[in-house]
């Protein structure tokens, strides 16, 4: 089973309704509605598997944190959602000791470049600054 496989059991498994879309304008989407969950997601907007991993886990870091918000939301408010689903799908999909081995495999006598990590890990350079920044703030020490 590939790992979006394995995350697509996982939002059944958590009862959150999938429902696959053709929209461009909001390729990746979830929403709360009462004690109901769902995810609305177009993979064939993402041109890696990578990238529709990283969107995916993102949507049910929302849904998992129950970090949601709409366009009346304050700003401030969406930014913290944003924030809480991606340090959730951090959290559950890079820990830190993954992390860490991900380093130590992938040094150089150059150093580590993100790049280097996102091919070892299969993961967007992006989703790996993040992680990065996140694990900083939580007081772990990186290399």
């Amino acid at each position: 089973m590939t790992r979006l496989e394995t995350l697509l059991d996982s939002i059944e498994q958590s009862d959150i309704f999938y429902v696959e879309t053709e929209s461009d304008r909001q390729p990746a989407k979830s929403q709360r509605d009462e004690n109901d969950y769902a995810i609305f997601f177009n993979e064939y907007a993402f041109e890696t598997s990578s990238e529709r991993f990283v969107a995916l886990a993102h949507e049910k870091g929302h849904c998992d944190s129950g970090a949601f918000y709409n366009i009346h939301t304050p700003l401030i408010t969406r930014e913290f959602c944003e924030r809480r689903a991606w340090r959730h799908a951090i959290l559950d999909h890079l820990p830190f000791d993954k992390l860490m081995d991900a380093f130590e495999a992938c040094k150089t006598a150059d150093g580590v470049t993100v790049f280097d990590l996102s091919e070892y890990l299969d993961l967007s350079e992006d989703f790996i600054i993040q992680a990065i920044e996140d694990y900083i703030r939580m007081g772990k020490q990186i290399l």
